[in-house]
């Protein structure tokens, strides 16, 4: 929960601040009150709030005063002006002095609402980014998710279960629909990640209040950085119009409060676990056919004619694919796929339209993962970066291929010293996991790559990428260091120790440990006893 102050001088406002929000529900809790900015001052050394919400007029100490020594004392306070006088000059000042927001009285519950929405995303981000390495729970169930929705999905009914458990996701084995809500021109309007970021996040917590399932719902990022929303039904319910006023209202909340828009595709009714990637991947086509329906729409797929739901431009998978490699900095895989997706482009019949969408894909692609390792479009590409402008000016496919390659390769050869990747977060994850199971006879690569989420085949590329050390290798690293620290306590047999480090053959693991330290265990323990 994070803390609001209130600061008024009128005891009506007030309580009517305080009465006339859920607060708890949307993730504040009101701490102190205050009745001038004198009075506030002292309340915020006492109580350390969050947030403050500051009237402008008040005795003592106008609001405007008050927000400029707040922010001296604690700049990572929110600060959010309340105010009747609707003055530019006022607004001016408040922006130069670092306030967050302003409101407007009188304003209603949405408004407050919508304003409440983006201070607690500036304040989550400010966590974030406060917090060194992501925890290993929050990336094993970010990739738990991504596999449940991923076209390679191969998980059964009962490992799937065990997952919803170990990460505490509320959603039994009912009806499924997956939507999927893209901020329409996200990257052609902001360059910066962390202005990115905020949005993403504002847009995916207004979702959060405004859908609630009859049997769960959990948001969560997809690779490419889209807010995915699974919702889970009881048995006869009529998932597809289920919420769907609620996504209409977030699509008009988007537009009417913060002048972008932003669009959801809705995909098909999911019978079971094993059906949601298919729900997502046509909640992705209905997406996709905002070209035809206009941006900032909720587009069912149920609807999208059926000549258009062919439009699905670049498969989920070899998106998928893309952001693996650029996370592995693989080069020959990324230029192969990009090649065959302008292959194929060139060989079909589609409209121009069609190539520009496929390609802004491709761009939109490449700058989610610029935003993941801290990069900025600017910082890559230059303040008068514009996209879509360049590739309209394309003449041929083979100059556009070439383009979108260099684009590739800008992102592909910059890094940001110090970003921890998700890569890096993937390897520090799996070492966690073998630290504490290396005494499991049965733990194997396939064992560990499940456990993390990703394909056996990904996590040995991390492991050569972050540790220049093969998965393997790594298993047996550990095993003989506590089979060292065993030995080196005496009158420990041989058959017992293998036992504790994983193995069920003692003259197996007698050979592995001359292999890897270079002499048996019993002249290793001569060794230590008898330097």
């Amino acid at each position: 929960m994070f803390k609001v102050m209130i600061v008024d001088d009128e005891p009506i406002f007030r309580f009517y601040m305080r009465s006339k929000m859920n607060w708890n529900a949307l993730g504040f809790t009101i701490c102190c009150e205050a009745k001038h900015g004198v009075e506030a001052l002292e309340l915020a050394h006492q109580y350390r709030p969050d947030v403050a919400l500051v009237d402008i007029n008040m005795p003592f100490m106008d609001g405007l005063e008050l927000a400029e020594r707040l922010t001296a004392s604690y700049p990572e306070m929110v600060i959010v002006l309340v105010t009747g006088h609707n003055e530019f000059e006022y607004a001016r000042k408040a922006i130069r002095i670092g306030v967050a927001d302003y409101l407007l009285k009188p304003f209603n519950e949405e408004e407050l609402t919508v304003t409440l929405q983006k201070v607690k995303s500036t304040l989550q981000q400010a966590d974030e980014e406060r917090t060194v390495s992501v925890s290993h729970s929050t990336i094993l169930r970010e990739g738990f998710l991504n596999r449940l929705i991923s076209q390679e999905f191969n998980m059964n009914a009962e490992d799937i279960e065990k997952s919803l458990a170990r990460f505490r996701i509320p959603i039994p084995p009912r009806q499924f629909r997956v939507a999927v809500v893209e901020i329409d021109g996200l990257y052609q309007r902001w360059s910066d990640p962390k202005e990115i970021g905020l949005w993403k996040h504002t847009v995916a917590n207004l979702l959060n209040d405004l859908v609630q399932g009859a049997g769960g719902h959990i948001l969560f990022h997809d690779a490419e950085g889209r807010t995915v929303s699974l919702t889970a039904f009881e048995e006869g319910t009529d998932t597809q119009q289920f919420g769907i006023e609620a996504y209409r209202r977030l699509c008009q909340m988007v537009e009417r409060h913060f002048k972008f828009t932003a669009t959801v595709g809705i995909g098909s009714s999911a019978d079971g676990y094993e059906q949601i990637h298919v729900s997502y991947r046509d909640a992705l086509t209905a997406m996709r056919n905002k070209i035809m329906a206009g941006q900032g729409n909720v587009i069912r797929y149920d609807l999208v004619p059926s000549g258009q739901t062919s439009l699905d431009y670049v498969s989920a998978e070899i998106h998928e694919r893309l952001i693996v490699h650029l996370r592995l900095r693989d080069w020959d895989g990324i230029e192969k796929l990009i090649s065959q997706v302008f292959q194929d482009m060139e060989g079909s019949e589609q409209s121009v339209d069609y190539a520009y969408t496929v390609m802004m894909g491709l761009v939109s692609l490449c700058l989610s993962f610029a935003m993941e390792s801290g990069l900025s479009a600017s910082e890559l590409f230059g303040p008068d970066f514009m996209p879509y402008q360049a590739i309209q000016s394309m003449t041929s496919i083979e100059q556009a291929r070439s383009w979108m390659l260099e684009l590739y390769r800008t992102a592909f050869a910059t890094d940001k010293k110090g970003h921890s990747s998700k890569s890096k977060n993937w390897f520090e994850a799996a070492k966690a996991f073998i630290d504490s199971n290396y005494q499991d006879p049965e733990l194997t690569v396939e064992r560990v790559a499940g456990e993390v989420f990703v394909d056996p085949s990904y996590l040995r590329k991390i492991f050569r990428k972050e540790g220049n050390i093969s998965v393997s290798d790594y298993m047996s690293r550990v095993r003989m260091q506590k089979a060292k620290e065993l030995i080196g306590t005496g009158n420990v047999r041989l058959a017992d120790i293998a036992e504790q480090i994983g193995y069920n053959d003692a003259n197996y693991f007698s050979k592995c440990f001359k292999k890897h330290v270079g002499m048996t265990p019993s002249e290793f323990e001569s060794r230590k006893h008898n330097p």
